[in-house]
């Protein structure tokens, strides 16, 4: 059997990552690097993962790649879908198939739904699979919780909690999440959308969709936490008063009845530390506690998995609700 063709595009820090779990995995191939950032062209694909991968130069665009049609091309440059546009069209006209991590391609009909037509139709043209997948959103707030439903026959609400201690994580993350910041500020920049995760609205609506239920109303709130004590971050020192991370709740209702609700919080030493939980209410009561996902690595390895059955699924945008569960080998 063939190894998957697979294209990186985008070398951050989850680019990267990406870069080392395609080292270990014997059933890919890479054949093109691409990231716009200069000081990175100066460099190969092995040098900035630090891997043993081909010496492959980092070029500028798809049209510098000469990878064959068919190849997966590994997005992992943007979260918002507008801006990852141009680069899909590129990729699909090319003939590639696109595995992504861009939050916003993950569930993208109902806040997105003009250019997830166009992205739909041009794959289907083109006869590729375009996929948005990651972590959050794309698994432990959607597409788990949708799985887990399916050992239930009746359901009355479903929560789900993630919660991440942002000093486990790379530094663009605590970012993000505006530790050290004044909590005035924070809010203004998440009123804008400018900071904050990305993708929560997204799951919820992914979630609602995978149970079959259509909601009337769909509310999202997002607020700075407020460190109590002083800690020490990636970014320096915090003192009281200033941003520790950001917590963000969403509901969607059902004839005023709220029968999603879900909670995000990233912060710095969050307390109980990293996990994910979920709750299900009905003819069961059923309750899931998950320890132990490092978002970076899970979001590496569930682009790189899909990657392998991207160019067997269906031509056209797909989501994880319409990916088949399949063996891993």
């Amino acid at each position: 059997m063939n190894p998957t063709s697979v294209i990186h595009f985008g070398l951050g820090p989850i680019g990267q990552q990406i870069g080392r779990t395609v080292a270990n995995e014997p059933r890919v191939t890479s054949v093109g690097a691409v990231d716009i950032n200069p000081a990175l062209q100066e460099l190969t694909l092995n040098q900035v993962c630090d891997e043993d991968l081909p010496e492959l130069p980092i070029v500028s665009s798809l049209a510098q790649v000469n990878a064959p049609a068919g190849a997966v091309v590994l997005q992992a440059t943007v979260s918002k879908l507008a801006q990852a546009r141009d680069q899909l069209m590129e990729a699909i006209a090319r003939g590639y198939n696109v595995v992504s991590s861009c939050e916003e391609l993950v569930w993208p009909w109902e806040d997105h739904p003009d250019l997830a037509r166009e992205l739909d139709e041009a794959a289907r043209k083109a006869g590729v699979t375009i996929l948005g997948v990651g972590v959050n959103p794309g698994m432990v707030m959607d597409t788990l919780p949708v799985l887990i439903s399916r050992i239930a026959s009746e359901i009355e609400t479903v929560h789900v909690a993630r919660f991440v201690d942002v000093l486990e994580r790379r530094i663009p993350l605590q970012e993000k999440n505006g530790l050290g910041k004044d909590p005035a500020w924070v809010q203004e920049q998440l009123d804008k959308g400018a900071i904050g995760h990305v993708g929560l609205k997204d799951s919820l609506l992914m979630l609602a969709a995978g149970l079959g239920w259509e909601l009337d109303v769909v509310a999202v709130e997002s607020k700075p936490i407020v460190a109590t004590e002083g800690v020490e971050s990636g970014l320096g020192w915090i003192e009281p008063g200033q941003c520790i991370g950001i917590r963000q709740d969403a509901q969607g209702l059902i004839a005023g009845e709220p029968r999603i609700t879900m909670e995000l919080v990233m912060e710095a030493g969050v307390e109980g530390g990293s996990r994910d939980e979920l709750f299900i209410t009905g003819d069961q009561a059923l309750h899931m506690r998950l320890t132990g996902v490092h978002g970076d690595k899970a979001t590496a390895a569930i682009l790189v998995n899909q990657a392998l059955h991207a160019p067997k699924m269906p031509a056209g945008l797909q989501t994880m609700l319409s990916a088949p569960l399949l063996p891993r080998s």
